[in-house]
């Protein structure tokens, strides 16, 4: 569990970013902090959803110091940083990533016609390394919103009706209840992977009990065609 100290970092960096995102000139509706709680149990804590003519922005917000680096497909990144005249490194998972289980609870509410970006924020201004559109600092992370268009824009009765669908679906959880939801989750995660794993070396389907066949780089199930690429 986080630290009370890193909570508050966290929460004073949400509430720069959410400053940031509101001096929108645009029409526009801004959610912060909006948790909502998926199919199957899971809750979503998003940081910040911008909706505007050119799309809803899904943004998480990073308040670590150090040089980020990393690639778009990387399952962590790396921060480095200096401890009494020393480098030091520190990995996290890869927000975009993180955003993406989140945009996914968004669009089963809203629905996939409206177009949806996936952005992460560092409020140290220190992404200089990350070469890719969707990462970016706070300094110009409006300025990047701005940039991208859509071939259907959004009117401001769309805007409203999306913001209105949303709010309609928050959960009210505390913090200590949503990072038990996360915890219960990666268990099940990780107990899905290890079945998945104990299949491989069997070959016997994990879903149906049958022999897996490998075939094409990947093995099958020729009764329910469950497959594990490699």
């Amino acid at each position: 569990m986080k630290s009370s100290r890193a909570i508050k970092k966290g929460e004073e960096g949400e509430n720069l970013i959410a400053e940031i995102l509101d001096k929108d000139t645009s029409y526009h509706r801004l959610i912060n902090n909006l948790v909502l709680l998926g199919d199957n149990g899971v809750s979503h804590q998003i940081d910040h959803i911008l909706i505007r003519s050119n799309g809803v922005f899904v943004i998480e917000t990073k308040n670590y110091y150090g040089l980020i680096s990393g690639k778009e497909d990387d399952s962590f990144w790396t921060r480095s940083y200096f401890v009494k005249g020393k480098v030091k490194k520190a990995t996290f998972h890869n927000p975009l990533k993180q955003n993406q289980s989140h945009i996914r609870a968004i669009k089963k509410i809203i629905g996939k016609d409206y177009p949806i970006y996936c952005f992460v924020v560092f409020v140290q201004n220190n992404s200089v390394s990350l070469d890719f559109f969707n990462a970016c600092d706070a300094r110009n992370l409006l300025q990047r919103i701005n940039l991208l268009t859509s071939e259907k824009e959004l009117s401001n009765g769309e805007i409203e009706a999306i913001n209105g669908l949303l709010l309609a679906k928050e959960a009210y959880l505390n913090t200590e209840s949503h990072v038990n939801n996360i915890k219960n989750a990666e268990k099940s995660r990780k107990a899905a992977q290890k079945e998945i794993r104990a299949a491989i070396e069997k070959k016997i389907c994990p879903k149906c009990g049958s022999s897996l066949v490998l075939s094409n780089n990947e093995l099958k199930c020729l009764k329910c065609s469950y497959k594990i690429k490699f």
